[in-house]
């Protein structure tokens, strides 16, 4: 995470504008969503910016797209305001510009709007202002919606922003990919659902922003006349080209909307494996859950050299640090000895009660940490010594929290030891002895499907699925066991995680299509379906 001094300025402010072809598609979206009343009047523009959507509103005036726009332009930096006040004045547009943050004109501001386009600004919320946070928590809440675990500013953004329009009012907002999965957002997408009809999500390439390394979509719909707890919601893929649409009814508890990115055909599929024989959710095989919080990983995990040089034995446990560690598979002694060898932190300390009380080196180490400031630390601080860690245990089980390409779920044949960025796991008694099945199966179309249907994506092409969405993803298991050795060998030959052809993903569809009835033939479509989403993913 990084502090405030080092993040630029126009990153602490979500300066980052919006090209006009966008900015051209949410303008002829809210037209075609508001023409059968004639089109909207007023305007409401919540962070203008440099005025890209002023420049688009005056274009789409004087091409007959729109009626004449009556526009009210929030913007917080007074540079860019004066830009607005000039377009306004260049283009002889109808309106204000407020020069102060949009949290505070809204407090102070009853008014409602025909529509309400813009580009909210994505900052994240330690770099909010207090006074920005009371405003729009206050405003949050006379809405109904309590804004916990908000890690964006651009949230509340729109939720204010949309509760400004009138009934049968349209809004066209661009926002991060990340609405659709993230849990901060999960509140926004149950007031979508609620009070607004027409909705559509446009998907766009990245390259739509010159500066900004994510994709993002173009979120759209109309303020509905009244409530309801389920909306049908349209997809609209666009490529160069060409674009896919399709159509989901979404439920205003939905905990993502990441699997309708699936189309029709591709959901359709996806269910029918569903309830194919042997295909399971992992929580009713496995139980997959944190590991060991240390509150410091980088003091009670060490490497070879560092346990040798404080004489750190008789505290110290193996451990896996890192899944790149890990070749095959299956984890054993002799992979944690390569790791060893290789300078990776290979060992755990582990200063329970029933292990010997620290001496000579290990006081001397325990004392770096002291002068390091770590028992003062919040999870250390709470335990009695601090440096005692609870919980140390391994599991049969091992799957990354956070992955590139794909999920990789191990079977740990050495018993180390992980702290939380590798998940342990232990089967359940109904599937117990069945570890091998599972762990050879697992790496399959399908389930890296439901990965990422399950998980959410912070940019970078990174997934990341915490223990609720890890239940459920769908495995088999099925008669695999026998094929763990094979397929272990492949894996390590084809470099493990950096299994970029995915060789074992191959070898491991190619044997289920002989096991389990019926998935051959809906493998191709689930292919399909899988490698959209994470082309998807790695263009973030």
């Amino acid at each position: 995470m990084k502090l405030i001094n080092e993040v630029t300025a126009d990153k602490l402010r979500g300066g980052y504008y919006t090209a006009g072809p966008v900015v051209d598609f949410c303008i002829r979206r809210v037209r075609s969503l508001t023409r059968d009343a004639g089109g909207a009047v007023t305007w409401l523009e919540p962070s203008a910016g440099d005025g890209a959507f002023l420049r688009g509103l005056a274009e789409a005036r004087d091409g007959g797209v729109i009626p004449p726009p009556k526009v009210t332009a929030v913007e917080l930096n007074d540079a860019e305001a004066s830009k607005c006040a000039a377009t306004l004045r260049r283009h002889r547009l109808g309106g204000t510009v407020e020069e102060r943050c949009f949290f505070d004109w809204s407090e102070r501001s009853s008014a409602a709007f025909d529509a309400v386009v813009g580009n909210p600004p994505f900052v994240r919320y330690q770099f909010v202002e207090p006074r920005q946070r009371e405003l729009f928590e206050r405003q949050a809440a006379r809405l109904g919606i309590e804004l916990r675990g908000v890690s964006n500013l651009w949230i509340p953004f729109a939720i204010v922003s949309l509760s400004r329009l009138r009934p049968g009012g349209a809004f066209a907002l661009v926002l991060p990919s990340e609405f659709v999965s993230t849990v901060s957002a999960g509140a926004f997408r149950s007031y979508l659902v609620r009070h607004f009809a027409s909705l559509q999500v446009d998907l766009f390439p990245r390259d739509t922003f010159a500066e900004l390394l994510q994709d993002v979509v173009v979120l759209s719909g109309r303020r509905a006349q009244r409530g309801a707890t389920a909306r049908s919601v349209t997809f609209c893929e666009h490529q160069p080209g060409h674009e896919t649409r399709w159509k989901h009814t979404v439920p205003d508890h939905a905990p993502s909307w990441t699997r309708y990115y699936l189309t029709e055909d591709e959901a359709a599929a996806f269910q029918a494996a569903r309830d194919l024989p042997g295909i399971h959710a992992l929580g009713k095989v496995a139980r997959i859950e944190v590991s060991i919080v240390t509150g410091a990983n980088g003091f009670f995990t060490v490497d070879d050299m560092t346990r040798r040089e404080h004489d750190l034995d008789a505290w110290a446990r193996p451990f896996v640090a890192r899944t790149s560690d890990c070749p095959g598979i299956v984890f054993r002694k002799g992979d944690h000895a390569a790791a060893r060898r290789a300078g990776s932190r290979a060992w755990l300390l582990d200063f329970s009660a029933d292990r010997p009380a620290p001496i000579n080196g290990a006081v001397a180490y325990l004392s770096r940490g002291e002068a390091e400031g770590l028992p003062t630390r919040y999870k250390c601080r709470i335990r009695e010594p601090w440096y005692r860690v609870p919980h140390i245990k391994s599991g049969a089980l091992m799957m990354t929290k956070r992955a590139h390409l794909y999920h990789r779920l191990l079977l740990n044949e050495a018993g180390v030891l992980t702290t939380d960025t590798i998940y342990r796991g232990e089967m359940l008694p109904k599937f117990a002895g069945r570890a091998r099945d599972l762990a050879a199966g697992f790496q399959n179309t399908l389930t890296l499907l439901s990965t990422e249907l399950e998980g959410r994506t912070y940019g970078g092409g990174v997934l990341e699925l915490i223990p609720s969405e890890i239940a459920r993803l769908l495995v088999p298991v099925a008669d695999m066991a026998g094929d763990l050795a094979a397929l272990d060998e492949e894996s390590r030959a084809a470099g493990g995680q950096r299994d970029g052809g995915e060789v074992v993903r191959s070898a491991v569809d190619e044997r289920l299509c002989k096991r389990v009835p019926g998935f051959a033939d809906l493998l191709p479509i689930l292919e399909g379906a899988r490698a959209r989403l994470l082309a998807r993913r790695m263009r973030t």
